[in-house]
C-alpha cells in the first residue's frame, strides 16, 4: 500500500476517533487500529496528538477549501467570496469537531496552538489574495481594509463552526444568499 493511502486512511482514522472522542478522550491506539497501522507507524510520522488532530483538521479543511477555490465555475473574485459565503451553510461533519477540538485543545497545548494560529493565517492570506484581487478588478472598495474583512470572514466562519456543531437551525440556503449578495455589494465600489 502506497504512502499516499496511508497518509489518507490514517487522518481519516484520526479525524473519526477525535471527533467521536475528544481530543483528550482520543488514543493514538484506537486510531491507529482503525487505521489498520500500527502506533510505531504514527509516531515515525508525528510527535503526538497534537500533530496528528492538526494533520487530520488540516487534510479536512485543505480538501472543503480547495474544491472551492479551485472551482472553474467562478469567473470572478467576488463570485469566490459568494460561494465561499453560501457554503457556511452546509454541514461539515468531523472537519467542524476537529477545528472545535483544536480550539479547546490549544488553550493548553502551544505547539497546537501555534499550528492553528499559523493555518488560521494561512487561510486568511489565501483569503486576502483573493480580496485584494477584486480590488485591483474594481470589484471590491479599496478604502476597505483588507485585513478587516478577511478577520470579519474568518470570525463568521468560526461562529457557524460552533452553530453548525450545536445543531442550531440554519436560514433557507436562498435567504442566506441574499445576505452574502448585500454584503458583497456593499463593498463594491459606488464610483
Amino acid at each position: 500500500m502506497s504512502n499516499e493511502s496511508n497518509d489518507k486512511k490514517l487522518t481519516d482514522a484520526a479525524a473519526e476517533v477525535f471527533a467521536e472522542r475528544g481530543y483528550d478522550g482520543a488514543g493514538v491506539a484506537e486510531i491507529s487500529r482503525r487505521a489498520g497501522v500500527t502506533t510505531g507507524a504514527i509516531y515515525s510520522r508525528y510527535r503526538g496528538k497534537s500533530e496528528l488532530l492538526f494533520d487530520a483538521l488540516d487534510t479536512a479543511v485543505e480538501e472543503h477549501l480547495d474544491s472551492i477555490l479551485t472551482s472553474s465555475e467562478y469567473t470572478s473574485p467576488a463570485e469566490v467570496i459568494s460561494s465561499l459565503g453560501s457554503h457556511l451553510l452546509d454541514k461539515h461533519g468531523d472537519q467542524d469537531a476537529l477545528l472545535l477540538e483544536a480550539v479547546v485543545a490549544s488553550r493548553r497545548d502551544s505547539e497546537l496552538s501555534e499550528m492553528l494560529g499559523r493555518r488560521l493565517e494561512d487561510q486568511g492570506m489565501r483569503l486576502a489574495k483573493i480580496i485584494e484581487e477584486a480590488k485591483s478588478d474594481g470589484q471590491f472598495d479599496d478604502s476597505i481594509d483588507t485585513k478587516a474583512i478577511v478577520t470579519l470572514a474568518l470570525a463568521i466562519n468560526l461562529g457557524f463552526t460552533i452553530l453548525r456543531t450545536m445543531n442550531t437551525p440554519m436560514p433557507e440556503s436562498h435567504e442566506w444568499q441574499v445576505v452574502i449578495d448585500r454584503i458583497i455589494s456593499s463593498a463594491v465600489p459606488t464610483h
